[in-house]
């Protein structure tokens, strides 16, 4: 079955209202195991240890490991994602702070806090994104509708106002820095999560290196 944002809608209706307790324990496991382990790596043995079901009782509610990983992947996009990541981002997105470095800084800082109280969800995320083709592409429309072109506008406001560089494209600066934002966030807490950084000074020094190349 083609995975849809209009499936992932239904999905979401039984992840909000699981039929018991026991089958919101499955979904709750089943997160975790497709964090660390990924689609492939998540088998139904593991996925039912986790929940402390038998296999047998996993496949009651959930035939196949697909109709799991749909509603872990309806919660984390309708849950996590556009309400909460998403959402936020773009009102701060939209906020327009006095200066350039505040706005930027500002919403660094909050993507870091944002991913440090759930660091599971963007191993989630990123495992989604290069295993499902049709929920990278569901997500990337989505991003863009609300971040990316968001973004594009808020960039032409610096420069209109002569605090960052005219001459380059705005788009261009927007993927810059979107790559290096998640770049930072990646490695904080998938690659090197026990490196030892200090946030404040780290997103600090990221503003220096994006700045020095597109300020006036």
């Amino acid at each position: 079955m083609k995975l849809t944002l209009k499936l992932l809608q239904n999905e979401f209706e039984f992840y909000q209202n699981p039929e018991s307790e026991k089958e919101k324990d499955i979904v709750n496991a089943a997160e975790e195991v497709f964090a660390e382990l990924g689609f492939t790596g998540a088998t139904t043995a593991e996925l039912a240890k986790r929940a402390g079901v038998t296999e047998r009782t996993l496949f009651k509610y959930f035939p196949s490991k697909n109709d799991l990983y749909r509603r872990v992947l309806a919660g984390l996009l309708l849950s996590t994602i556009m309400p909460g990541h998403m959402s936020d981002l773009k009102e701060r997105l939209e906020s327009l702070k006095p200066d350039f470095k505040d706005w930027y800084i500002s919403i660094l800082k909050a993507r870091y806090e944002a991913v440090a109280k759930e660091p599971q969800k963007l191993k989630l995320l990123l495992g989604a994104l290069l295993f499902s083709k049709e929920f990278s592409e569901i997500f990337g429309t989505l991003w863009k509708m609300n971040l990316y072109d968001t973004s594009v506008k808020a960039i032409q406001y610096f420069q209109k106002i002569g605090d960052i560089r005219k001459d380059l494209d705005a788009s261009q600066i927007v993927r810059a820095s979107f790559s290096l934002s998640a770049s930072f966030l990646i490695t904080k807490f998938i690659l090197a999560p026990k490196l030892p950084l200090d946030p404040n000074q780290e997103i600090e020094t990221l503003f220096l290196i994006f700045y020095q190349g597109i300020k006036k």
